[in-house]
């Protein structure tokens, strides 16, 4: 039967809070590996800008065309309709810069509680085996990844390869005792 650590019991006991709650609170270091996800947080926001760009220059074009559809009228500079396209075109710019800015702050949360589920488990990863190396009786403890952490799979796989190395091991030993024992036997 597996023994909990008191760490575990305590991460079990833990009440789940939403990670914006959690990050406003400060409970959390968001940023475990700044170079990793400040790139995906800036990759993030260089697609919604470059996104919402594209959507403001076709929203421009729009206007645009509907300002030469007035001259070609030969409408004059002070008719309604110009009037109403200038009022409707400072209208959707300011949509626009409410929505692009919106945009960007999603993106920018986003990207920083994704790669916090990425950067997690590799930070735990490294930790355990940087501890491993120093410790060799630590490789003997299980890994696990926190529930809402992406590669599950990778802790169990780990602990299936430590279980499997120890039952070697235990193995090996046995081995090396029955062969001793049977070494004083003959002598």
């Amino acid at each position: 039967m597996e023994t909990i650590s008191n760490q575990e019991k305590t991460m079990q006991v833990t009440k789940k809070r939403i990670p914006l709650i959690s990050l406003l609170l400060r409970e959390k270091k968001f940023l475990i590996n700044n170079d990793f996800q400040i790139q995906f947080m800036i990759s993030l926001l260089l697609i919604s800008i470059v996104s919402t760009s594209i959507i403001y220059l076709a929203n421009d074009y729009f206007f645009q065309s509907y300002m030469q559809r007035g001259v070609a009228l030969n409408l004059p500079p002070d008719h309604p309709f110009f009037l109403m396209i200038h009022e409707q075109k400072k209208f959707m710019t300011n949509v626009f810069l409410i929505v692009a800015l919106s945009i960007s702050t999603m993106a920018g949360v986003w990207g920083l509680f994704f790669s916090h589920k990425i950067a997690g488990p590799l930070y735990r990863l490294q930790k355990y085996f940087t501890e491993a190396a120093l410790d060799s009786n630590k490789i003997n403890q299980k890994i696990y990844f926190r529930d809402n952490d992406f590669f599950q799979e990778v802790p169990d796989s780990i602990n299936k390869y430590i279980d499997s190395v120890g039952v070697a091991e235990r193995r090996k030993n046995h081995a090396s005792v029955n062969k001793d024992l049977k070494t004083e036997e003959v002598a």
